[in-house]
């Protein structure tokens, strides 16, 4: 019991301390404008949440201010984030601050998720190595940067997903409610949050329920996460442009020109980084030898067979692949957690590798803010062209947008 107690505090301490030092790096920059790689992404994503604020728009009527924009409302996912920014911007003024801090947060409660999602699956310890793992992937860690609503999408599916597993656990449908309305959020915002239901299917069976109750149970489920996300279709035009030959996706799947720019143009290390690519490996042998991370498969590849879906009518992007740093987080923490009840040698590897894990992510991404000094530059070239009263932010040249911002 005493030893459970102490290897309880030393799991809370170290999830403590991850979340620390992963909010802590982030003050770096934190007020920056758009700037960096997919600087053209943030930068409408925040004219967004700017219109909210100087054109008092209502929720359902997001604008976006590309220049080429011919209708009063964006076609957009569901502007929750830009929302939330907007709020911000009307309680405490117009910063950067606001949005980044809003991206921070949902990225430390992530790293929270993932430590209690382990946790239910394996044990404390593991759980709280995986908080580590999550809080320094280069991918997690650049993106919770980012002014944009990824990271919240990745928040609200494992928040779904915990509340799922309490409810398996309990057979208390008030979770099984709750896990559907954070689902319902995210795919609104994303739709690759429908991967999740082959996980849910899979723990559902680990746990004894049987398929007559899985036939009821998932499809209302579906029907509670998919009508708001339909709904919000039907009124904002989102994906319905591009979704006449939406499974047609095959000859894209074939050509792998999808799969090239999300898994090879950006390396699979990004993922976890090179650091902790050695505690990944050891993982997945421990796990594979023992016969255990089952799950984490199944979510591996309802990933990749949800990707190869929207890769019909989606644009490549490697922030599209953060769904699947979770289960790869998981396996690295098991690979950790044997580190640690091994040898002394190996206990000091561990050590090192979480010493150094912060440091190759960062470094890992730092080139992507290296091009920050353009934002001003930029913005004094376009203002020879149009009206210093426009709302200019970024040309992009390789889109050949103009982004009107403030």
């Amino acid at each position: 019991m005493h030893q459970n107690i102490g290897v309880g505090r030393i799991s809370n301490i170290f999830i403590f301390a991850a979340i620390v030092v992963f909010f802590a790096v982030h003050l770096y920059r934190i007020t920056a404008p758009p700037n960096g790689y997919h600087k053209w992404r943030e930068s409408d994503t925040a004219a967004v949440a700017l219109n909210y604020v100087q054109d008092d728009l209502s929720f359902f009527t997001p604008r976006t201010n590309q220049i080429d924009a011919s209708t009063p409302m964006a076609k957009m996912e569901l502007p929750a984030y830009c929302y939330l920014t907007s709020l911000g911007y009307k309680i405490f003024g117009y910063n950067h601050l606001i949005p980044r801090l809003l991206t921070l947060l949902f990225g430390c409660m992530t790293i929270w998720l993932t430590a209690r999602i382990v946790t239910i699956l394996s044990d404390r310890l593991t759980g709280a190595f995986s908080a580590w793992a999550t809080a320094f992937s280069p991918l997690f860690f650049f993106y919770s940067y980012k002014i944009m609503p990824d990271i919240m999408m990745l928040a609200l599916l494992l928040l779904s997903f915990y509340f799922f597993l309490r409810f398996v656990n309990s057979r208390n449908y008030l979770f099984w409610v709750a896990s559907a309305l954070p689902l319902a959020i995210a795919i609104c915002i994303k739709p690759f949050g429908l991967f999740l239901y082959l996980p849910l299917i899979y723990v559902m069976r680990k746990k004894g329920i049987g398929w007559k109750s899985i036939s009821v149970l998932i499809p209302i489920h579906i029907l509670i996460a998919i009508i708001p996300a339909v709904a919000w279709m039907n009124h904002s035009g989102w994906l319905l442009d591009r979704s006449a030959h939406a499974f047609a996706f095959m000859q894209y799947f074939i050509s792998v020109a999808f799969f090239k720019r999300i898994f090879l143009q950006w390396p699979p290390e990004l993922w976890i980084g090179w650091i902790m690519l050695p505690a990944f490996l050891y993982g997945a042998y421990h796990l594979i030898r023992n016969k255990k991370g089952g799950l984490y498969l199944i979510w591996i590849l309802a990933v990749i067979a949800v990707l190869a879906i929207m890769a019909r009518y989606s644009r490549e992007h490697d922030y599209y692949s953060l769904i699947m740093i979770p289960p790869l987080a998981a396996i690295a923490a098991a690979g950790l957690r044997q580190l640690y009840e091994s040898s002394r040698w190996q206990r000091s590897l561990l050590y090192l590798l979480i010493v150094l894990t912060p440091l190759g992510a960062f470094a890992r991404i730092y080139s992507r803010f290296s091009d920050s000094s353009d934002f001003y530059a930029i913005r004094q070239a376009v203002d020879k062209v149009i009206s210093e009263n426009s709302r200019v932010l970024v040309k992009d040249f390789s889109r050949g947008a103009i982004m009107l911002y403030q």
